[in-house]
C-alpha cells in the first residue's frame, strides 16, 4: 500500500510540476492576471473564434490559466509556440 501511495503521490507532483512548465506569456496577458481572457488571446490568434475559446476553457470561468493552455496546445486547438 505505500508503494501504491508513493507512486500516486509523484504522479500528482509529475502532473503539477508539468502544469507548472507552462507559463503564461506576459505580451499576451498585458492585464498581467496570469490567465488569458478571449479579448488578449484574440489579439495574439486573431483567427480564435469564441467556440475555439470556449472549447479551451475547461474550467468555464472564462479565462485560460496554464494547464489549460497547455492542453489546448496538446490537442491542437492552439499552436504550441504562443
Amino acid at each position: 500500500m505505500k508503494t501504491m501511495t508513493a507512486a500516486f503521490a509523484g504522479v500528482l507532483t509529475l502532473a503539477a510540476l508539468t502544469a507548472q512548465a507552462q507559463e503564461i506569456d506576459a505580451e499576451i496577458d498585458v492585464n498581467g492576471d496570469g490567465f488569458y481572457s478571449f479579448p488578449e488571446l484574440g489579439v495574439a490568434l486573431p483567427d480564435l473564434t469564441a467556440e475555439d475559446f470556449t472549447a479551451m476553457d475547461t474550467t468555464g470561468d472564462g479565462l485560460l490559466d496554464a494547464a489549460e493552455v497547455m492542453a489546448a496546445q496538446e490537442a491542437g486547438l492552439m499552436p504550441a509556440d504562443e
